[in-house]
């Protein structure tokens, strides 16, 4: 290529890029318009605390959505934290044998079976995927919702 194209073609790309950069206007972007939210991004929508209601009967409210997990019906303030090393759900659910029985009030509901790995001998031993339990199970109370919700059954 000889100089004189190469320096039409620096001359055209620099005035591509100036006339670029004048079009150019600062954007500002205020941190309440951003997302979904009407409120800040810096806003802490927090939960308020809540208490059980007097007189909870562990009487299960109604799932949110078809096949959605089971909500917990008592209070889990004393089994918390719930990792794969302190699971204290583990020491009234874990129980295979239970597995298709009628529920019996009083007497706490097994694990489903997907909640286990089946053996070659045919035994249930709990999964190790399968250890944090409020990761999908939500103790059950009314609250209202953090942030707007138009989902629907």
């Amino acid at each position: 290529m000889n100089k004189m194209m190469m320096a039409v073609l620096v001359a055209a790309g620099a005035m591509g890029l100036s006339y670029g950069a004048l079009q150019a206007e600062d954007v500002v972007v205020v941190d309440d318009e951003m997302g979904l939210s009407p409120t800040s991004v810096f806003d802490d929508p927090s939960p308020k605390a809540f208490d059980y209601p007097e007189g909870f009967d562990g009487k299960p409210l109604t799932p949110a959505y078809l096949g959605a997990p089971p909500q917990i019906p008592h209070n889990i303030d004393d089994f918390l934290p719930i990792n794969a090393d302190s699971n204290g759900c583990t020491r009234c659910h874990d129980k295979p044998a239970r597995i298709g029985q009628k529920k019996v009030k009083g007497i706490p509901t097994p694990m489903p079976e997907s909640h286990y790995v089946k053996a070659e001998d045919g035994k249930l031993s709990r999964s190790g995927a399968r250890y944090f339990c409020n990761q999908c199970h939500t103790p059950q109370a009314e609250v209202n919702d953090l942030v707007g919700n138009t989902f629907s059954r």
